[in-house]
């Protein structure tokens, strides 16, 4: 079983997360219940630090920070 380094290249975990990211625009995105509690919003575009969100009924959130897309539904 591989040890993690004692070290965290925190800019390299970010990346990662991004390109992650990048690979589901045009699908649907958990977002944080602090927005609202309904159906997943559709990922269309990522610009820096923000996301550009839509819900199926036409709604549609601009410049949604990064840490907002996350599941908490479980809190």
């Amino acid at each position: 079983m591989a040890r993690k380094p004692q070290i965290i290249d925190f800019e390299a975990e970010a990346r990662q997360h991004i390109e992650s990211l990048h690979i589901q625009i045009g699908q649907p995105v958990p977002l944080s219940c602090s927005y609202v509690q309904a159906q997943r919003p559709t990922l269309l575009a990522i610009e820096g630090d923000r996301v550009t969100l839509r819900y199926p009924n036409g709604a549609m959130l601009i410049n949604v920070p990064l840490r907002d897309l996350v599941d908490d539904s479980a809190y």
